[in-house]
This record gives structure tokens, C-alpha cells and sequence, in this order.
């Protein structure tokens, strides 16, 4: 008999075949060390019964059924109304049925589940990256067959991309500094352990001619793979970035350290919208502190948050009782009402371990990878000083009619005063659908000034791809041509053109937090900063740094609105 076992991101899923029969699909599960191989290992809710033990392997502790709610199809009472099926007397009725077996090997308990046993598991006493270590460990080399992946740089999407046939992880082209690599699958470099394997928290692995009367064993044979470090030669970028499940006990002691932080208004805090919702129809945020007010913010300033933060009453928790509102220019939604925790994009450090919050998830940051990206951006050269550009304040910009946008307004200011030329919205065009901005600013020393509000990790990310893909684009002709329009409006009709080497990509940054860039920007922008000198540099041109002093943000109080299907709320 063959069964099909729906996975999840937490599940292992282990394929056997019997001799003579279909394969055997089981689904395998690491718990934390100090779960017992018990029913308290189960969630309260599950519905289970112990059944009695046959098999001779003492390393089998419990085996238990377990069932779901006896239920009626839901597209039954649909399937009625337009035929003359009979459901009242239950003929449809169906119950969802698994089991659980534990197993200790190796001073680790293992739960194998058929059918929805998995869903009996408590999901906080699972190991995460089970199956994604083991898959690293024994995966072939030049036998990958897929990946999936979540971004935390800039945004939270979910990615599942694969290859046609086995080929290298390179082929998948996956940011790997910048995405939590979730699940990885292909071709095992043992035959003998497995054919093919897929692991995320869950591992999958296929093994012809298997008996499950050797399931100790082979669960004992997957642990040890567990321990194992070779991957860390074929990914060494692997485990730089863990996520934290929502269950674990350390996420309480972090969100009170993030608290701390907004109490505290430290500048290293950020804050960025949680989902790529559409931009283009923002108009501005609101914040709410329950009975306290309403805020009115146009961006997700922290010194702006900070004042909203001040009016929440003490015993309030800013992270889940500050809520926020993305609306248009008519104060409709954009994007659903999240809590304040979702916004925040901020670093922490517990018993000399590094954390990120990102999107409302918690991640763990290997040391030695934040050690080395601080490096290489704390390398790069700063023009704050050199070129000492006026001040970014958002009130007056906001007065600005020159442009809708208040960066639009300053680089039109900035090219004004200083003389430099403007190429901000001046898209170069090479097909239909295929057009780029060099840059914003041009100096007369030959720098590309890309300038951006510090105001999300989002935003700076569109920063470092227009820098990225201005370098890559710098020998197209009509790239040229543009360029050197601005060279010689600067420098004059008889100005050799601007070369490579003498050519510098400044990524200028409008901030309101005190100390150099390179110490207070977010660290993922930070991260993809850093990808950027590696890139940019290895096409022969220089990178900087430059910081815009910010200054006139602040948040405005606004009365209640009565949303539809909304009570007013007096304060």
C-alpha cells in the first residue's frame, strides 16, 4: 500500500521501498534534547490512544494512533445543490487517522509519523534545520536539485525555485547573505544511506530495498549524519541566519530587550513595512496606543516612533500594543494592521549571541558573519565630510513644489546650490520595459551620488541595486551617451570622459541617527553593502559612503476616524 503524507516545514519525510512492495513513506522528527519519548511530547489538544509494542528494539519507547474530528466534506453541501447526493446519514463522513512513534538513538528522541501523526507533535519541541543539516551533509556536489528560501534583507517573500536537472547550488542563483535558506534537496553522495534527499526543519530521503524492522537503526544512522559539520565546506554560508520558532522561551527574553531598546530610543533601532505592499499607494502611516490617540506619521521615522512610544502608559508593551496603520491619501488600508514588533528591524545581543528581528520574525546571526560584514563596510571610505551636503529637512522639503517626492525636492535643491548635475528621473531607455537611472547626483569629481531617506531597510535596498546595476550597465552606448551629456555640462565639451577608475558609486544616505553610517545602519543593509563593494569594486570602480544629517520629523496627533465596521473609540 502506498501513502502520500501531506509535509510541512517542520516534518521529516522518509521514503522506503519493501522488497516486493510500494515504497513506505514515513515522516521523521528531531525533538529538542530533554523531550521525553512520551505523551508529553504531544500538543493537549491531540486525540491519542497507546498502542502495545511488538517489536524487539528496545530503542522504540511509544507508539500511539491518533484521530482527527469525524467530519462531512466541506464541497459536499455544494456537491447538493446540484445533485441528488444524500449526506445526512453520515455515508461521507470521514476521519483523519496517524500515529506517532518514538525513538531514542544517540541520547536524541526521533518521533516517525504516518498519515497526520504529525499534527499530535507539540510544534515547540521540535529541532528547526533538522533535515536542511542533514540533506548539507550528504547532498553530491554538483547534484543539487532545488532550494527554497525566505528574504530577510529587504522583504519576507518565500521563494521555491529548481532546477530542471542536478546541477550546482550556484545555478539557483540565491542571495545566499541576504535569504534564510530553508529547504535544499537532490542527489545523496551515499547510495547506501539514501537515493535522494530533501530536508528543510523536515528531511526527506528516498532508500530502495528498506524494512521498517530496521527503523532504530536508521534513525540512529540519520543522527549521527545530524552531527556531522562537512557542510560547512560545501555551504559555509548555511547556518549564518536561523530563524527562531515563535514558541521558543528566548523570544520572550528578546522582545523585552527590543522594549528596552524603544524605551531607551536607541539609534540603532529601524523600522520598515513587513510586507511588499504597494508602495506607490502610500501616503502615510498611522500609529495607534489604545485609548491614548492616534498618530499621524508620513514616514517610519524612529524619532517619530519614539514620541508615539513616550505617550504609551508604562505597563503597556510598545511592541504589541502599538498598532499600525499603512494608508493611502483617502485613509484606506494598504496593507493589513500590524503590530508595532512587525515594523521593527533592530539588533541584539544575549549571552554574546547576535539577533536580528525582521519582519516580526527573530533570527540568530553566526558571530563570525557579523564580524566580517562590519568589517567590510567599516572599510569603506566616508564623504561625509568631504562633501558636506545641506541639511535633509523634511518639513521644508515637504514644502518643496519642485518634485512630489521629498528626495526628488532635495536632490533639485542640492544640484541648485552646488552646481552638480542633475540625473534623477533621467532614465536612460535601451528597449520597451528596459530603462535606468545612473544616478541622482554627479560631481565634477566624478562621483554618482545614489541618494536615498534612511527611512526602511526596503528603501536603502532599491539604494544598493541602483548603484549595483549602474555599475553593470556603465559600457552600454547609450549609457555613454547620457553620461557624458552630464560630464561635459560639468567640465566642458573638451573634458576627456569619465573612466572607470576615476568614477566613485556614493551610496548618500539621509539620517537623523547620530555616528558614522557604517555604525548605525541596519545590519542587512549593512550585509548587502557589503555584497556590493565585492561586485562594484571587481568592475574597477570605487565605493563610499556619505551621510545627509536629517532633521524636522515628527509625529502628529489626529483625531479617531470611524472606519467602516469600526467603533469610535473616545480618549
Amino acid at each position: 500500500m502506498e501513502y502520500r503524507i501531506q509535509r510541512t516545514n517542520y516534518t521529516v519525510t522518509i521514503s522506503y521501498r519493501l522488497p516486493g512492495e510500494y515504497p513506505l513513506r514515513l515522516t521523521m522528527y528531531l525533538m529538542r534534547i530533554g523531550t521525553s519519548a512520551n505523551a508529553t511530547a504531544l500538543r493537549n489538544t491531540a486525540n491519542v490512544e497507546e498502542c502495545v509494542i511488538t517489536a524487539t528494539d528496545d530503542s522504540i519507547k511509544r507508539i500511539y494512533l491518533s484521530r482527527g474530528a469525524t467530519k462531512t466534506p466541506a464541497w459536499i453541501s455544494q456537491l447538493q445543490k446540484i445533485s441528488g447526493v444524500d449526506a445526512s446519514d453520515g455515508a461521507f463522513d470521514g476521519q483523519s487517522v496517524g500515529s506517532i512513534i518514538f525513538i531514542e538513538r544517540r541520547g536524541r528522541i526521533a518521533a516517525v509519523t504516518f498519515g497526520t501523526g504529525f499534527h499530535a507533535l507539540d510544534p515547540s519541541l521540535i529541532e528547526r534545520g533538522f533535515g536542511l543539516r542533514v540533506t548539507a551533509n550528504m547532498v553530491a556536489t554538483g547534484q543539487v536539485r532545488g532550494a527554497q528560501t525566505r528574504g530577510v534583507a529587504s522583504n519576507s517573500r518565500d521563494q521555491k525555485t529548481l532546477l530542471p536537472v542536478d546541477g550546482q547550488f550556484s545555478e539557483l542563483n540565491i542571495e545566499v547573505d541576504e535569504d534564510w535558506i530553508r529547504q535544499l534537496a537532490g542527489k545523496s553522495s551515499d547510495k547506501d544511506f539514501a537515493t535522494s534527499l530533501a530536508g528543510s526543519d523536515s528531511l526527506r530521503i528516498t532508500i530502495p530495498d528498506f524494512s521498517l524492522t530496521s527503523i532504530g537503526e536508521k534513525v540512529e544512522e540519520v543522527l549521527e549524519v545530524h552531527e556531522q559539520k562537512g557542510y560547512l565546506n560545501k555551504f559555509p554560508f548555511l547556518d549564518q541566519i536561523t530563524p527562531i520558532d515563535r514558541s521558543d522561551p528566548i523570544i520572550e527574553i528578546l522582545d523585552r530587550l527590543v522594549s528596552r531598546q524603544l524605551h531607551d530610543e536607541e539609534p540603532s533601532l529601524s523600522f520598515a513595512a513587513p510586507d511588499p505592499f504597494d508602495q506607490p499607494m502610500l501616503d502615510h502611516y498611522e500609529l495607534t496606543c489604545g485609548y491614548v490617540g492616534r498618530f499621524r506619521l508620513d514616514d517610519l521615522d524612529s524619532h517619530a516612533i519614539f514620541e508615539v512610544v513616550r505617550q504609551l502608559d508604562s505597563s503597556r508593551d510598545p511592541l504589541d500594543d502599538i498598532r499600525v496603520f499603512a494608508l493611502d491619501e483617502d485613509d484606506a488600508h494598504v496593507d493589513r494592521v500590524q503590530p508595532l514588533k512587525s515594523y521593527i528591524q533592530t539588533e541584539v545581543v544575549h549571552k554574546d549571541s547576535s539577533y536580528l528581528l525582521s519582519a516580526g520574525l527573530w533570527f540568530a546571526v553566526r558571530d563570525d558573519f557579523v564580524a566580517e560584514v562590519n568589517r567590510l563596510v567599516g572599510e569603506i571610505d566616508d564623504l561625509t565630510e568631504t562633501l558636506a551636503l545641506p541639511r535633509w529637512n523634511v518639513e521644508e522639503l515637504k514644502k518643496d513644489k519642485t518634485d512630489k517626492t521629498d528626495e526628488g525636492s532635495y536632490n533639485n535643491i542640492v544640484a541648485s546650490l552646488r552646481g552638480y548635475a542633475l540625473l534623477d528621473k533621467k532614465l536612460v531607455y535601451f528597449a520597451k520595459n528596459q530603462k535606468l537611472e545612473i544616478c541622482d547626483l554627479l560631481t565634477p569629481a566624478g562621483e554618482l551620488l545614489c541618494v536615498k531617506s534612511a527611512s526602511s531597510s526596503a528603501t536603502l535596498s532599491h539604494l544598493v541595486a541602483q548603484a549595483i546595476n549602474s555599475s553593470k550597465t556603465w559600457g552600454n552606448e547609450k549609457y555613454q551617451e547620457k553620461l557624458r551629456g552630464a560630464w561635459e555640462e560639468l567640465n566642458g565639451v573638451n573634458v576627456d570622459s569619465l573612466e572607470r577608475k576615476d568614477a566613485t558609486f556614493v551610496l548618500t544616505i539621509a539620517s537623523h541617527k547620530t555616528g558614522r553610517l557604517s555604525e548605525s545602519l541596519f545590519f542587512f543593509t549593512k550585509v548587502q553593502i557589503a555584497s556590493m563593494i565585492r561586485t562594484i569594486s571587481d568592475a574597477g570602480f570605487k565605493v563610499a559612503l556619505a551621510k545627509i544629517e536629517m532633521e524636522g520629523v515628527s509625529a502628529t496627533r489626529v483625531p479617531r476616524k470611524k472606519r467602516q465596521g469600526q467603533k469610535v473609540l473616545r480618549t
